[in-house]
């Protein structure tokens, strides 16, 4: 029982960092697209900032669509973002009713399972590569 322990608190950070970043002051959480056939995708992931420093994602890109667009819902006859904004001490949550990221002109299928990277552009941190998963929900 102690050596399970101890091997459980040995990898237990290894396991919950692999799907979270960080840039700068910016902490990106689990990343995840919901399965999709040719349709337009959606990719989720938590954002925050600590510190007293605003930033915000200008650009994002990957290689199984043509284009991103920063969405606040799904009603596509409202224009998509310019950016997504974040403040100090305002998490930014993403969800498939609320702000996510639109996946058009998709290059492949998504399906349960895969995984590919994207590529989030700060306008003052800079640029990150994240693996986003493909799943119904977070972390399954």
């Amino acid at each position: 029982m102690l050596r399970r322990t101890f091997l459980l608190a040995f990898f237990a950070p290894t396991f919950a960092q692999a799907h979270s970043y960080k840039l700068g002051n910016i902490s990106i959480g689990h990343a995840w697209a919901l399965p999709r056939e040719l349709a337009d995708g959606q990719v989720f992931f938590p954002m925050a900032i600590k510190g007293n420093e605003r930033d915000e994602l200008v650009a994002a890109r990957s290689d199984v669509c043509t284009f991103i667009q920063f969405r606040e819902n799904n009603h596509y006859d409202d224009p998509p973002l310019e950016s997504i904004k974040l403040e100090p001490g305002k998490p930014v949550p993403m969800r498939p009713t609320a702000t996510h990221l639109r996946l058009g002109g998709m290059r492949r299928v998504l399906k349960l399972g895969d995984h590919f990277n994207l590529i989030l552009d700060f306008l003052n941190a800079g640029e990150i590569e994240v693996e986003v998963h493909v799943e119904e929900k977070p972390g399954q």
